[in-house]
């Protein structure tokens, strides 16, 4: 299953990430997520590291 939304970037390049999602993956505030951007697949994933 695919979960999109747009964002949009703040004037700090800041995004935030959609509730739909944040509550998909149980994201918390003061999480740890890594931002990695796949050259192969063209896109940036977020993965959550630590809670």
């Amino acid at each position: 299953m695919v979960s999109e939304d747009i964002v949009k970037v703040s004037r700090n390049y800041q995004v935030t990430i959609p509730a739909k999602i944040r509550q998909r993956f149980q994201v918390k505030e003061g999480d740890l997520v890594k931002v990695v951007y796949d050259d192969k697949e063209r896109v940036v994933k977020i993965v959550v590291t630590s809670r």
